[in-house]
């Protein structure tokens, strides 16, 4: 007879297990485990519960593509948002012509660790993905927007920051890279975003942030936060 078992059941037996107990305590002297002889299904259910239990996002560095790509699948499976920060398909600090969805995408996953990632984020990715053309945290920091709702936000200091991040100014936003302003509210379509943001302060706080279609500009969707490159 088969006795089925939610997910969250299998994490909970796995949390009361002796073997997660002893890596629990030795992740707390130790910087490093290794775990040898399990399956990949065998780490992904260990490495999930640790994340877990510290709330803590995951990354998961393998020799291939094909392997990443594998370990996404089965994450996603067990409830994690999970990214593939995908190589260049280049030689470390090589000069090439690079596919701008691939760069744009990797972009993404490197603003979503400088924002505040969640516990059940997960990135899978490759040795050679994480070689060449990483920018330092203070340059890409540089070159980024993030804003909140209830952040305090100069209406002068945002004017000035989009030319700043190479945005050009118009007076309707129809494609990326574009901004403009309407008295407190801004209009801005990011490069790493489908769609632009609508952005609207009173008194110096940012009140609100919207997404919203530039073809029907009253279809909209409300977000917490914005990164803007």
């Amino acid at each position: 007879m088969t006795i089925p078992m939610t997910f969250t059941a299998v994490l909970e037996n796995i949390a009361r297990s002796q073997i997660a107990t002893k890596i629990g305590e030795k992740l707390k002297t130790a910087k490093s485990i290794s775990l040898s002889g399990l399956s990949r299904l065998g780490k992904g259910l260990i490495s999930t519960h640790l994340c877990q239990q510290q709330t803590k996002p995951l990354l998961i560095v393998t020799a291939t593509v094909e392997e990443a790509t594998r370990w996404a699948l089965q994450l996603q499976s067990m409830s994690w948002r999970v990214y593939l920060y995908q190589p260049l398909d280049t030689f470390p600090y090589e000069s090439a012509q690079i596919d701008l969805e691939t760069a744009w995408t990797r972009i993404e996953i490197l603003a979503e660790l400088l924002g505040k990632p969640q516990h059940n984020l997960a990135i899978a990715t490759t040795v050679n993905a994480l070689q060449p053309h990483l920018p330092s945290t203070q340059v890409f920091q540089k070159h980024s927007l993030y804003l909140n709702i209830g952040d305090s936000q100069s209406v002068k200091l945002l004017a000035a920051a989009f030319p700043r991040l190479g945005y050009v100014e118009v007076k309707e936003v129809k494609e990326s890279k574009q901004w403009s302003r309407k008295g407190f509210s801004f209009e801005v379509f990011p490069v790493n975003r489908n769609q632009p943001v609508r952005l609207s302060c009173n008194r110096g706080t940012v009140e609100k942030i919207r997404e919203f279609d530039p073809t029907n500009p009253k279809s909209f969707t409300d977000l917490s936060s914005i990164a803007i490159r």
